[in-house]
């Protein structure tokens, strides 16, 4: 049987590098993103370039100031605080509806196995996707498209986090992956407050530990660069 692929769009495609640069840290944080410059590294028109600049703004992976070209983002600990305290807000009542709705989310489970497979081979690209993957099929099972779009707004630096986790070491991927299955287990055993309470430790620990690295590297912040040089 065939698969239908979806084709990917020239705004799409130059997305995903420039999303690939800033999540492998080629882009630092701190680098500027030119609107030429990057229609120039990429082959690309410069309103192309503009469009992918603009839903990596919207996204979050990338910020800009009124009249400012875009940069990518060093994250504060207060950034990291709000950053968690949002998605707390959202995760919480999603593993809640999910279990009190008998619900057992396929996509969550596909990336429970995906990250056990990251973490044989000890992909860092990998498990910060199927780390990502797994929190974002909890949201989108519910079945909420305005809930999943607030989610969306924020899963960018949620990738920025977690790429501090994993390529710092913050934290054992295996340990992840445990409160990862107690969180699921949680929910297709129907514990809507079993659920909430494994999610609620799993990212309080992780907000703690990020911000701790964050508070000491703050005063290492460089100036800015431009993705040209």
């Amino acid at each position: 049987m065939r698969e239908a692929v979806r084709p990917v769009s020239i705004v799409e495609a130059v997305c995903a590098a420039i999303r690939e640069r800033i999540l492998t840290g080629e882009l630092e944080p701190a680098t500027v993103l030119y609107e030429q410059a990057t229609a120039d590294m990429f082959g690309v028109a410069r309103p192309t370039a503009k469009a992918a600049i603009d839903r990596l703004v919207s996204g979050g992976l990338l910020r800009r100031s009124a009249n400012r070209p875009a940069y990518v983002p060093r994250l504060t600990e207060e950034d990291v605080h709000d950053l968690y305290f949002s998605r707390f807000a959202i995760e919480t009542r999603a593993v809640s509806f999910l279990a009190s709705s008998g619900e057992r989310p396929e996509r969550a489970e596909q990336a429970l196995r995906e990250f056990d497979s990251a973490v044989r081979g000890t992909s860092v690209q990998g498990i910060v996707s199927s780390d990502i993957a797994f929190h974002h099929a909890l949201v989108e099972s519910v079945g909420s498209p305005r809930m999943l779009r607030m989610y969306d707004s924020i899963i960018g630096e949620a990738q920025m986090c977690m790429v501090l986790k994993q390529t710092h070491r913050l934290l054992s991927s295996r340990s992840i992956a445990r409160e990862h299955r107690q969180i699921f287990n949680a929910i297709v055993a129907g514990d809507a407050d079993g659920a909430q309470a494994a999610l609620e430790r799993h990212l309080v620990r992780s907000e703690r530990v990020i911000r701790s690295h964050v508070r000491a590297a703050d005063s290492t912040g460089s100036g800015t660069r431009s993705v040209a040089d």
